[in-house]
């Protein structure tokens, strides 16, 4: 009678049950791989030397380790970094989003931004001869520099002049239309931006008295307020002077005297 050689089924089905439990704790996108191009079977070694008898079947928790390293090899390494960093770490502070970010509307936002790219190009051209570590950054239409406000949150106005590279916030300007120059406004952007920095309001032209009526009614610290318009055939918008601080002697003299 034939001798039946002893079945080694249960080695088997207790390899799958390890890898089965294995393959459990990853994630599903990693799982995908083996759906759609399948594991290889690995074929004998060129330097081993042929056996008759089959290798012994190794134990349940060297089979669990093989079959964890093997899918372990195929992830990619930002996975595997989670062993080593631990978790996620914690996003940042939030942008301050004020209330009368809606004031605006799509075709506005549209002008408010070419003005504001225009403006910081023809009045915030840094850097300068006279100032070679300022840089400009422009939050529109996306995001660019940030302000940290005193409660945490991440404010960003039209214009940032900072002194780079320690990016102290040297210059901030806000770029206003006929619809956003009202008390709402200077309450929650004009105040805390100039809490933050020399503040430079630019409105449209025959708006200047009334954005320096409110900025005075709010107790807005605006150090300037500036006019623009764009005319019919010109690229670039006319910018006028409506009102500056002044912080000396030379200030107060007609622009003409004053020392270049």
């Amino acid at each position: 009678m034939t001798e039946e050689k002893e079945s080694s089924q249960p080695d088997e089905n207790a390899a799958d049950q390890a890898a089965a439990a294995v393959r459990e704790g990853l994630p599903k996108a990693v799982l995908l791989s083996d759906a759609e191009s399948g594991t290889p079977e690995a074929g004998p070694s060129a330097d081993a030397p042929p056996s008759a008898d089959p290798p012994p079947a190794p134990a349940l928790s060297d089979t669990a380790d093989q079959a964890a390293s093997s899918v372990r090899e195929g992830l990619p390494k930002a996975l595997l970094l989670a062993d080593v960093a631990g978790s996620v770490p914690a996003t940042g502070p939030s942008a301050y989003v004020p209330p009368t970010v809606a004031l605006r509307s799509e075709a506005r936002e549209t002008i408010h931004g070419r003005a504001a790219n225009d403006i910081a190009r023809l009045r915030f051209d840094f850097p300068t001869e006279k100032y070679p570590d300022f840089k400009t950054y422009v939050n529109t239409p996306g995001r660019t520099m940030g302000i940290e406000m005193a409660g945490g949150k991440v404010a960003y106005p039209d214009i940032v002049v900072v002194q780079h590279p320690e990016n102290y916030t040297k210059i901030v300007a806000q770029i206003e239309t006929n619809e956003t120059i009202r008390e709402g406004v200077a309450s929650h952007e004009w105040l805390p931006y100039s809490e933050l920095a020399p503040l430079y309001l630019y409105v449209p032209v025959g708006k200047g008295d009334e954005a320096l009526s409110l900025c005075k009614q709010m107790g807005v610290a605006v150090v300037g307020v500036r006019t623009w318009r764009y005319l019919a055939g010109y690229e670039e918008p006319e910018i006028n002077d409506h009102f500056t601080v002044a912080s000396g002697p030379e200030d107060m003299l007609p622009k003409i005297l004053r020392p270049s």
